[in-house]
């Protein structure tokens, strides 16, 4: 696992051992990130993992990213991650935490943001609930990209008529929606 392209080009990652987290490949990270644009954006990676996604957002130009994930484990991962790209303190914030918790606390700080990166487990719902909380506690700017990444038969049943599916595309046995958030 890499960093794709852009300040970061070609650092090799560090990853978590076991199945228990699954780093987006590097075809499927690179062909969702030629679909977005990361330039002058505030992220959320809210099932980081290893932090490849919010690492290769920060490469290509994104102004922050705020890493969540429960595990003690990825949280070290992404914090080494983050170390051996020397990438700035400033750009950054991780926290380890549930993300229903986390999009709680986030919003009680009056965090918003351009883009979400959502590749929780699959086949689980979490996509659905992340979306239903992220919108209810008001953290999308008008105009936010949603990122998420399913199990390629997995099905977001989730329905709101501020999200329109810009993209949706399979790799394998992975799946790719991409979503537009507009406040009306």
């Amino acid at each position: 696992m890499r960093v794709i392209s852009g300040k970061y080009r070609s650092i090799k990652l560090n990853s978590l051992e076991g199945m228990a987290t699954r780093p987006t490949t590097d075809k499927v990270k690179e062909s969702l990130f030629n679909m977005i644009y990361c330039q002058d954006t505030n992220v959320l990676d809210l099932f980081a993992g290893s932090g490849g996604l919010g690492i290769e957002a920060l490469s290509r130009g994104a102004l922050n990213v705020t890493f969540i994930d429960g595990s003690y484990d990825a949280i070290k991962i992404i914090n080494s991650n983050l170390d051996k790209c020397k990438i700035s303190k400033e750009d950054y914030s991780v926290y380890r935490n549930d993300y229903l918790r986390a999009i709680k606390i986030l919003a009680k700080k009056g965090s918003k943001f351009d883009m979400v990166l959502l590749d929780p487990p699959y086949n689980k719902k979490i996509v659905d609930n992340a979306l239903e909380n992220l919108i209810d506690y008001n953290l999308l700017e008008d105009n936010a990209t949603i990122v998420c990444e399913t199990g390629s038969n997995e099905t977001i049943n989730f329905i709101d008529n501020r999200l329109e599916i810009e993209k949706e595309k399979k790799y394998g046995n992975i799946k790719i929606t991409i979503y537009n958030y507009r406040e009306k």
